[in-house]
């Protein structure tokens, strides 16, 4: 069935047109669309991206739901990976840079590549006085590498993406770095992105060591290869998944690394749409998702941990966001509890159920935070206690966040998703051998359920209903670039909220099995790698979902009777007041009367010395911070003078001694020179001069006037003997050759042996 994805060859191009259009709007944005900054070009590529990821992830999702395809243990129901290039070859490894196309990636890239389109729709309004080319440089190569990190085909290439998407949030967080002024409480802009930016490093330094780690169990990264390598040790397979995870630990803001998901609220409000809803923080839950029958699957003890961090990080972020007055900082504890929601679903649940929740997250979220966006543009503020009474200035941005609202606090498309993850985490206490510790995490997720409605209407109620508490706020609705993306959203999110309900209608449980989506995952996603799909009992479901609702319905009502500004019932707020005052007069209905003793109770609460350290600790995000901040003065005040002691007295003491050694031995040296060095020099110099006075006298008394001279002598005597004989008479000459003849006769018998001798 491979073979039948038309257009899978054509998948790189998803990512890689928003890549080339980032550097082509950072270069010629201002020249092309002066007006808009380059709009018009992002506009064209992320586009012509979401056109690519609806044909190909669109035909993967049509022949997953009619090609009849049946799950095989082992077999995936759907994959296909493209290469593109050779990117390393040494010897027999190679390494390539392509494609993987299966239903994780289909799902996922749906989502995101949608979300970055409306927020590039969204910004052309949004950041008409702040935009510039780099914004939507930025804007592109950020969402271009969470797509090309859902669709990598090895651990490489995701991590490539994975590195840039962080390069690429640290520029977007701390894209206004030359803010002069900003409001209290705050951090400034610069500083976020430095703390997002380091903060996700550590992270990735754990992830960085899983992959060698791997590789030198493995040799490769392959994602489909890695499925067939069998033989890791147990304990290291552990090590390995663990540290997998705290790739996403960092990247997905979870407990303990959480801290910098809130600063990033620095940046505008479209950035933190992207990071919350659809790239950044769900690069991390993907990871996990895309090794989870890679790594997680055979490791019992890491999916525990894995269960344990995502319940501590849901109920921790819930509670801090009951106090957030920020509203984007509301939606950003939001965020981090709801990815706690996701890694519980990848500890206990499987992947199918994250992935649910991914989605569904993605599309409210962005809603919210796009709403977020518009509400700030229109008030000139982002504290809810300076807004109230947006309701009837603005009446397309209160409908549209209702909805994202209701999503989040369990009623619209989000209860599914969440919903199927408590009830897998309940379904797995009751199998699980570390089953007590799996149940503090199903409490977790249920009494997060609860805070999640409460803050988030706490946080509505306070901003469009009532009169508004900051009449010199000038406010208005937005323009159709900014309300066109939000209706957008909420739109999918009723007709997913539509198909959830009609595939699996709640507490009835009944429902059209085709459009049973939750299911549909757990078959494509899970079931090829489980011998069989867990089924859970009727009366479980049903008891699940029937508490989620009333959670949800309580949580709503209780946040109505405390925050709701009914007109005869005011809240309003002090500067320093920890709580809230309310405004009464003397005559008011039942409902009133119910919402003034509510209020009171709460504000005596809030008051007392207990809640205002509570309220303390939640402003604080439970003092994790400061105890960073602690930890790193700590290191910089104690460690560091410890290594200026251990410099001074034993670096330097060793310098000195060494010093002093060394000066010994030069003085040594000098000795040494002086008597031995130049003393053997000197010698040596006068046995050469007496050598050389021996040679001369040898030269002038032996060679000269003995040899040579005497030599001389004894030639010219010889001479003399010889010239006598040199007659000029040739009788004497016939004389001397007649001797010289008979000479050589008689020496010739003699050798010859003629006449003895």
């Amino acid at each position: 069935m491979a073979e039948e994805i038309i257009f899978g060859n054509l998948a790189f191009l998803i990512w890689l047109i928003p890549i080339l259009a980032s550097f082509i709007v950072l270069f010629l944005g201002k020249f092309v669309d002066k007006t808009a900054h380059g709009n018009a070009i992002a506009l064209a590529a992320m586009g012509t991206s979401l056109i690519l990821t609806l044909l190909i992830s669109g035909q993967i999702l049509f022949l997953l739901l009619f090609g009849g395809l049946d799950v095989e243990y082992g077999h995936p129901l759907l994959e296909k990976s493209f290469s593109i290039l050779n990117w390393i070859e040494i010897g027999s490894f190679k390494l390539e840079v392509g494609v993987l196309i299966d239903p994780l990636s289909a799902i996922v890239s749906l989502m995101v590549s949608f979300v970055a389109f409306l927020v590039v729709v969204y910004s052309r309004s949004y950041m008409s006085h702040e935009g510039s080319p780099r914004y939507y440089a930025e804007i592109l190569l950020f969402s271009a590498a969470m797509l090309g990190l859902v669709f990598s085909p090895n651990f490489i290439q995701l991590f490539l993406f994975w590195e840039i998407m962080g390069v690429c949030s640290y520029l977007l967080i701390g894209y206004f770095y030359d803010k002069e002024v900003v409001p209290e409480g705050q951090p400034h802009p610069a500083s976020a992105a430095k703390k997002a930016f380091l903060t996700t490093k550590v992270g990735d330094v754990f992830l960085f060591v899983g992959i060698i780690l791997l590789w030198v169990q493995t040799h490769t990264f392959d994602f489909i290869e890695l499925r067939e390598a069998h033989g890791i040790e147990p304990g290291l397979l552990v090590i390995i998944a663990l540290c997998i995870f705290g790739g996403a630990v960092g990247k997905s803001a979870q407990f303990p690394l959480h801290v910098w998901l809130p600063d990033a609220m620095a940046g505008p409000t479209t950035v933190s749409c992207l990071i919350h809803s659809a790239t950044m923080v769900k690069a991390g839950i993907f990871l996990v998702a895309r090794s989870y029958f890679l790594l997680f699957e055979h490791s019992e003890e890491a999916i525990l941990i894995v269960a344990l961090i995502g319940g501590i990080t849901a109920i921790m972020s819930g509670t801090i966001a009951l106090v957030k007055t920020d509203i984007k900082g509301v939606l950003a504890y939001s965020t981090i509890s709801q990815l706690g929601y996701m890694t519980i679903g990848l500890g206990v649940g499987g992947m199918a159920v994250a992935v649910f929740h991914i989605i569904n997250h993605g599309i409210f979220k962005a809603l919210l935070f796009l709403s977020a966006g518009s509400v700030i543009h229109g008030s000139g503020t982002q504290d809810i206690r300076e807004m109230g009474g947006l309701k009837e200035k603005m009446p397309h941005t209160w409908k549209v966040m209702l909805i994202g609202s209701l999503s989040l606090a369990g009623i619209g498309n989000g209860f599914f998703s969440k919903d199927a993850i408590i009830l897998h985490t309940l379904y797995k206490a009751q199998l699980s051998d570390f089953g007590p510790l799996i149940w503090l995490v199903w409490f977790s997720s249920v009494i997060t359920a609860f805070l999640t409605a409460f803050y988030i209407f706490r946080m509505w109620f306070l901003v469009f209903p009532g009169t508004n508490r900051n009449p010199e706020h000038h406010i208005h609705e937005s323009d159709p670039w900014m309300t066109g993306p939000l209706w957008s959203l909420a739109i999918v999110s009723l007709v997913l909220a539509g198909i959830y309900f009609l595939g699996n209608i709640p507490v009835f449980n009944i429902g059209i099995p085709l459009l049973n989506f939750e299911h549909r995952l757990v078959e494509w996603l899970e079931g090829p790698w489980l011998y069989e799909l867990p089924h859970i009992d009727l009366d479980l479901t049903i008891l699940t979902q029937v508490s989620s609702i009333i959670l949800a319905v309580l949580g709503i009502g209780l946040a109505y009777l405390i925050y709701y500004p009914r007109s005869e019932a005011q809240v309003s707020f002090i500067e320093g007041d920890p709580s809230f005052t309310i405004e009464v007069p003397e005559s008011s209905d039942s409902i009133t009367k119910m919402q003034i003793g509510m209020r009171s109770i709460v504000r005596k609460i809030k008051i007392s010395p207990p809640g205002r350290g509570i309220q303390r600790v939640l402003e604080t995000g439970y003092y994790i911070d400061n105890l960073f901040l602690g930890l790193v003065y700590f290191i910089y005040e104690y460690y560091c003078e410890a290594m200026n002691w251990i410099e001074r007295n034993i670096f330097d003491a060793a310098v000195r001694f060494t010093g002093r050694v060394g000066y010994e031995l030069c003085g040594l040296s000098k000795w040494w020179d002086d008597h031995v060095i130049d003393g053997l020099v000197r010698l040596t110099a006068k046995a050469s001069v007496a050598l050389c006075g021996l040679a001369k006298a040898t030269d002038e008394r032996v060679i000269d006037h003995g040899i040579i001279r005497n030599s001389a002598k004894g030639v010219m005597k010889t001479g003399g003997y010889l010239r006598r004989i040199q007659t000029g008479v040739v009788e004497n000459y016939a004389l001397y050759t007649l001797l010289g003849a008979i000479s050589l006769i008689i020496i010739t018998i003699i050798v010859a042996g003629v006449i003895p001798l």
